[in-house]
């Protein structure tokens, strides 16, 4: 692998999208808001990563690491890397996807069927979607198992991701260690990312959580896929969960022996407690316990369950006495589509002490509620019976600290202070316990003073949003985060344009700031755009997102409004690949700035569009619906572009972020798909061109 192939800019914007539309929604959860942040200048931030690459002097930083329980009791890692971390893992698998994706096309869907790469080898999804290699799975099973085979060796690997060589895994695509430099500066990456601290460094192990580490552990596996294949073995594999397939118990012993051999090869471990070999008697026999399949999140999946169907499909997943879940992936489905109800709360009041190891899941329907004391009990129960979980005792604090009432607060702020001091390195807890005593401050009950200068980086990146006003003046927190790590420069820059502070009130200058923060700030709006040229930055913007060359009238049009609707075109570009959802929420907010500034461009000019009251006579502003609507004067003179605005913000309207249910039907509201989000792209394009097309037109 040459250097340049690797750092090259293509590759490095290619890794970005990716990592962007990957559907590993546990470990993006921590970084959504630095995304956005990032992506508003993506551009120059990739060249000042390209750049600090080319001349050697990136340095890689230590992941963060997360340990959530399993049903066993112990503890599997996520690892958090910085941003820049992520591209670069990213960028190093686009390179062994195109080295490898041709000995992979022989073993896919026949053999292997987790983590297959997408159709097209440079297309912003990196992996194909697992409901589809999942389900391939399943009906591979049943294949061999209908073809005489009902004999199944279940073979498993314990510490499959900790246990990858970097040595191997690098030799599976450079067999001849060609450019050996480039190679040694990836391995040594490999080895810090490795571990958290340089005291626990490894030469092997790559870390969970990032999509890109899913396809390196399908390239380590990949000998061992194709030296089963050539012996003729029936198997079938989901990452390391691995059946083999035999006619009688010794075929398929045979077989899990040849496996053994080969696994340990290469390092690995065979899981001894988890291998059995059965005979099943039916097709569901033969299925068996699945793999896992990944957590859904409520944002990326429409959350139309009733009450009845949610019970319906909740009951046949819990049984027994005290209830324990039998079916998680059946649960895990209620949870994130289940709405408020008793009787599922009450089921989940009582297998929350139960069965930590789903703490996402209970999360996320406990999060569809305000208020409720019983609720606030049974998370106060679990935090002082001394629950061992630091990462789920984060996630409870985050629970209090959002549902408590402030009377309520101070009941739990002495374990709150314990927590606090017993954090050690857990990001979870960090995040989770100081979330709860900023809550406590902000209601008066206690000060924090300046522990949070204390805190992980990471962890007061992810506070920002609930950092206190004192701590936006000179010399406190905010200050030192803007020139802290990357997630704290991003975070910061976001809080300054929200509370529309500048870098005076700091007692910062721009040129003291590292790059990627001056970029951010720019992209922003925090620091003012210099240039000689008035540049229409809404006209490239526009002609970027969607396809067509725009004329340069948005500033002549916009006016005093031109950098707040720039703002809200930059966070819906951001938000495009990442949320379609909160793509659709800023881009219907920048249509709504145009069309008010449109209609005062139409008096102005003259046209009696242009006497359409935008502002009422209470002195109220005119929703922007009834501007658009069949019959208004600016429906009238411009019916195709008002017509299509129309339906971009009726689509709007049905986001459950804008309003939960139906206006006229009482159903409840979905979050936009990515296949919605492209057909309303022309509803977009089309009134905006015309807009443009008219201003120009007419100047």
């Amino acid at each position: 692998m040459r250097w340049e192939s690797l750092v090259s800019i293509q590759n490095l914007r290619l890794a970005w999208r990716r990592i962007n539309t990957g559907k590993n929604l546990h470990h993006k959860h921590f970084f959504r808001e630095f995304y956005l942040v990032y992506e508003t200048a993506l551009e120059d931030n990739l060249r000042v990563l390209r750049h600090q690459l080319l001349a050697k002097a990136w340095k890689p930083s230590y992941p963060y690491r997360l340990y959530l329980p399993k049903p066993s009791g112990l503890q599997r890692p996520i690892s958090l890397l910085g941003i820049e971390d992520q591209i670069l893992l990213q960028a190093i698998a686009n390179i062994f996807a195109k080295k490898l994706v041709k000995k992979r096309t022989s073993i896919e869907f026949e053999r292997v069927f987790s983590n297959i790469l997408s159709d097209k080898s440079d297309s912003i999804f990196f992996l194909q979607s697992w409901h589809k290699t999942y389900n391939a799975f399943q009906d591979k099973c049943s294949e061999l198992y209908n073809a005489g085979n009902p004999w199944i060796a279940h073979f498993d690997l314990a510490a499959y991701y900790d246990t990858i060589s970097h040595d191997m895994l690098v030799r599976i695509v450079s067999p001849k260690n060609t450019h050996p430099e480039t190679w040694n500066i990836v391995k040594n990456w490999l080895q810090v990312w490795s571990a958290p601290n340089p005291d626990a460094m490894t030469t092997h192990g790559i870390p969970q959580g990032p999509i890109a580490s899913d396809f390196l552990a399908e390239a380590f596996f990949l000998p061992v896929d194709i030296a089963l294949a050539r012996k003729n073995i029936k198997y079938v594999r989901y990452v390391d969960d691995i059946r083999l397939f035999g006619k009688n118990e010794n075929e398929a012993r045979n077989a899990a022996i040849t496996l053994e051999w080969l696994c340990r090869d290469r390092g690995l471990i065979p899981q001894g407690k988890k291998f059995s070999i059965t005979y099943a008697k039916t097709p569901g026999e033969a299925l068996g316990s699945l793999p896992s399949i990944p957590p859904e999140n409520q944002s990326e999946e429409p959350n139309n369950m009733t009450s009845e169907e949610a019970i319906d499909l909740l009951e046949p997943s819990v049984y027994g006495r005290p209830m324990k879940i039998v079916d998680k992936s059946r649960f895990r489905y209620v949870m994130y589509r289940a709405p408020k109800n008793p009787k599922v709360l009450d089921k989940v009041l009582r297998l929350l002490p139960r069965h930590p190891e789903h703490i996402d899941a209970f999360s996320a329907y406990l999060g569809r509620y305000k208020r409720g004391k019983r609720i606030v009990n049974v998370l106060k129960s679990m935090l002082t019976s001394g629950l061992p979980y630091a990462y789920v005792r984060g996630e409870l604090w985050h629970l209090l600290a959002r549902l408590c009432t402030s009377n309520q607060l101070p009941d739990m702020l002495e374990e709150a202070r314990r927590d606090a001091k017993n954090r050690s390195s857990s990001i979870g807890l960090s995040w989770g316990v100081m979330n709860f005593l900023l809550r406590c401050q902000e209601e008066g009950h206690c000060r924090i003073g300046t522990r949070l200068k204390s805190e992980m980086d990471l962890s007061r990146a992810l506070l920002s949003s609930r950092i206190p006003d004192s701590e936006f003046v000179p010399k406190r927190v905010i200050a030192s985060m803007l020139r802290g790590s990357i997630e704290e420069q991003l975070a910061a820059s976001r809080q300054l344009q929200i509370k529309s502070c500048s870098l005076n009130s700091l007692g910062l200058r721009q040129k003291n700031l590292p790059q990627v923060c001056q970029h951010s700030l720019r992209s922003l709006g925090v620091i003012r755009r210099a240039s000689k040229t008035p540049r229409d930055w809404i006209a490239e913007r526009l002609s970027e997102m969607y396809g067509s060359v725009y004329a340069k009238i948005w500033r002549k049009l916009l006016g005093v409004e031109y950098e707040h609707a720039l703002q809200l075109l930059i966070e819906a570009n951001a938000m495009y690949d990442v949320s379609p959802s909160n793509w659709l929420q800023f881009q219907n907010s920048f249509n709504d700035a145009i069309v008010r500034q449109f209609i005062a461009y139409l008096k102005l000019k003259g046209q009696p569009a242009g006497k359409q009251k935008t502002v009422a006579s209470n002195g109220k502003l005119v929703k922007y619906g009834s501007l658009i609507q069949k019959g208004s004067p600016l429906s009238r003179a411009f019916p195709a572009p008002c017509q299509d605005l129309v339906i971009v913000n009726d689509r709007r309207n049905k986001l459950p972020g804008s309003h939960p249910y139906d206006e006229k039907g009482g159903s409840q509201n979905n979050w936009l798909r990515p296949k919605a989000r492209d057909v309303l792209v022309k509803h977009v394009h089309d009134p905006l061109f015309e807009i443009a097309n008219w201003v120009n037109a007419n100047p």
